[in-house]
């Protein structure tokens, strides 16, 4: 951004490509500085017609995911916020939004009386319709459509009163692109309970038939991404295998895990795609249960083999053999027009890097590394805290109640050499 301004001062040339770029992005939050700055540049016509996307963030940072939530925003600033955000048309060009709410959240059926968010189910609703009756008044109005909508930390919460509605199929019936990253409730002081949350069951399910089957004809690039958790196998099981995506050339995502081996069919039935970004996708190689989660969660054990279960008989462990060389080459082989291919496990969130520059998130989807990182392979327990996916160290080692073999060095050399010529082949269509 400074290396822009000081482009202006250049020359006059340097300077018109330096102003578009500038304000190529409207950024609004509910703080009076970033309002007052939304307003200056809607209020010139020049500058908002340079605007191709809005950036709206909900609350004051994004990235806060301290669980008590005690700061409120004060009602005046939060009817300018509101009010400005209603007023999208002042920007006539716009083609791309982005939506990011708060990380802490609450489902709908939460007991913490003593516990409380910023935006509750309720609040991040209203802000949806807000956001979403803007796009389609401005639409209305004959300014150009918002064809890629990016949704940060959208909470796993089934909305079919919105997602039903007509406000909803109109605004999303424009998309080509969609890029959601999702967040889960995560009580810190308990996180052993999480997963009896009835979201994480139901989600899956509701994003599949509300949010992807209505748009996925038109689709060219999704992003399906979890903040900070793993996905995709339980329990919830996310089953996009009847929908078709028959224009998707761009396909990312991140914590997407595996523990099934027809879990890739429906991405390798998208003969169309180009490109896949798998950023922190893993394979679940041991999986322990509780009894109960196993009987609510209706877990299917298919292609999973049964292993000595806890001496105190609370829970079923099992065992699940697929490697990941084994769908590097289903990709390579199923996918006739792939390529470019990211395989990689950024470790900067935004707020935590450990020396990686490298970011995580829908936002950084772009980058195209690949690497064989020993966080690949992963577990599964119920009964350990303070998460229940633990993560391979550096060395490939992972905490287990018994030991077990270390998954990273026993399939490195095949998993690097198949990865390698997955490469190969992307390199050799372009």
């Amino acid at each position: 951004m400074q290396d822009l301004k000081n482009i202006r001062l250049a020359s006059k040339n340097l300077n018109n490509h330096a102003v578009r770029e500038l304000f190529r992005e409207a950024f609004v939050r509910p703080t009076e500085d970033a309002i007052s700055h939304w307003n200056a540049v809607a209020g010139c016509t020049s500058l908002a017609q340079l605007a191709r996307r809005a950036v709206i963030h909900t609350v004051e940072d994004i990235n806060n995911d301290d669980d008590y939530q005690e700061e409120s925003v004060e009602e005046e600033v939060e009817e300018n916020f509101q009010e400005d955000v209603s007023a999208l048309a002042k920007f006539p060009n716009l083609d791309s939004l982005l939506l990011a709410f708060s990380v802490p959240c609450l489902g709908s059926g939460h007991d913490s009386w003593w516990q409380d968010v910023l935006e509750s189910v309720e609040t991040r609703l209203e802000r949806l319709r807000l956001v979403f009756n803007a796009i389609k008044t401005r639409q209305d109005a004959g300014n150009t459509k918002i064809h890629e909508l990016t949704l940060v930390n959208l909470q796993n919460q089934p909305i079919p009163e919105f997602t039903g509605s007509d406000l909803f199929r109109d605004v999303m019936s424009q998309l080509d692109e969609l890029h959601v990253q999702m967040v889960q409730e995560c009580n810190n002081h308990g996180p052993d309970h999480d997963y009896t949350k009835i979201e994480l069951q139901t989600f899956p399910r509701h994003f599949c038939s509300a949010w992807l089957s209505p748009i996925a004809a038109n689709l060219r690039e999704l992003s399906l991404y979890s903040r900070t958790d793993n996905w995709g196998p339980f329990p919830g099981y996310f089953d996009p295998s009847a929908i078709s995506f028959p224009q998707l050339e761009t396909l990312s995502l991140g914590y997407y895990t595996i523990a099934y081996d027809d879990q890739l069919d429906w991405l390798l039935s998208i003969k169309s795609l180009k490109k896949l970004v798998m950023h922190r996708c893993m394979i679940a190689r041991r999986i322990r249960i509780a009894n109960e989660n196993m009987e609510q969660w209706k877990t299917s054990t298919r292609d999973w083999d049964s292993l000595h279960s806890d001496p105190e008989n609370w829970c079923v462990a099992y065992a699940y053999h697929k490697c990941w060389s084994s769908l590097f080459e289903a990709l390579a082989a199923g996918l006739p027009n792939l390529q470019a291919f990211a395989f990689d496990y950024p470790r900067n969130n935004g707020y935590y890097c450990d020396g990686d520059t490298r970011e995580y998130g829908v936002e950084s989807r772009h980058s195209m590394l690949s690497s064989i990182f020993p966080e690949r392979y992963v577990v599964f327990d119920n009964g350990i805290l303070p998460t229940h996916w633990p993560e391979a160290e550096e060395s490939g080692v992972i905490h287990w109640p018994d030991e077990v073999p270390n998954f990273h060095k026993d399939h490195l050399e095949e998993d690097q050499k198949a990865v390698d010529n997955l490469l190969e082949v992307c390199r050799s269509r372009n």
